[in-house]
């Protein structure tokens, strides 16, 4: 069938919509990546410390850019166990439905907790929105860590994300199992903000369905660690690697086979 002129004309302009929105992702992609990189020249230049009531104390701090010499005022709230930190966690509630998604007071289960000299991550399942959906969700949380004598200190969390177990569950039985594991190296760590060295590794973690997940590798790689869970009543396991390098550009071989 000939194309008109008029059709030529508006499909030259949705090719040049499509390059442009292209463009526009591709920069915000890399100024998401750039920032990450210069949040590793930041550095703590005053630092005061008052204790509340609450067995807890509250640190302000003065970050000045390495770069640019900017400098900005954190207050951080810090505690003597992950628990009570969680309990502070006092992320922004949504305006229209009244709720924060991401602040927990109930740990249901610990899964992981991993810490270095400066931050902490927990894996935790907790309710997926707290006083109002009780269903289960896998929680991460990050911590800053700070020593005072011979006690660790952990901050009130300073980034969090969660999997509802629905949704995961759905993404098993929509896509099956190799389509659950690509979707969580694809979304659940995509900028390395849940990892405490991301200038030399890539911490890679998701879930699985599948009962055959403590055999999983990918490209021939066996997890760090296969944790049995159980999120709203459903076994399944948890998988974590330390360091997995993962280009999304480039196929992935997911296996659950059994190796020797």
């Amino acid at each position: 069938m000939k194309m008109t002129r008029t059709k030529r004309l508006w499909f030259i302009l949705l090719i040049l919509v499509m390059w442009a929105l292209g463009l526009y992702f591709n920069s915000i992609d890399a100024e998401k990546k750039s920032s990450h990189k210069h949040d590793a020249t930041k550095t703590v230049t005053k630092s005061q410390t008052t204790t509340t009531a609450d067995n807890g104390t509250v640190t302000k701090q003065t970050i000045t850019n390495d770069d640019t010499e900017e400098e900005e005022e954190i207050e951080r709230s810090y505690y003597d166990t992950i628990e009570d930190a969680v309990k502070g966690s006092n992320f922004a509630i949504d305006e229209e439905e009244g709720v924060s998604y991401t602040n927990k007071k109930v740990i249901k289960e610990k899964v992981l907790f991993l810490e270095s000299e400066t931050d902490a991550l927990l894996f935790f399942i907790g309710n997926f929105i707290e006083d109002k959906d009780y269903t289960d969700a896998l929680v991460v949380y990050k911590f800053k860590v700070k020593k005072e004598g011979n006690q660790t200190k952990y901050s009130t969390p300073t980034n969090a994300t969660q999997i509802a177990a629905e949704s995961e569950k759905e993404s098993y039985e929509y896509g099956g199992s190799k389509y659950e594991i690509q979707t969580s190296l694809n979304l659940n760590n995509a900028y390395q903000s849940f990892n405490l060295y991301p200038e030399t590794t890539e911490l890679q973690w998701g879930m699985s369905y599948d009962k055959n997940a403590p055999n999983l590798t990918i490209n021939g790689e066996h997890p760090t660690k296969v944790i049995p869970i159980e999120l709203d009543g459903d076994n399944c396991y948890f998988w974590y690697y330390e360091d997995l390098k993962y280009d999304s550009s480039k196929k992935v071989k997911i296996s659950f086979k059994k190796t020797k």
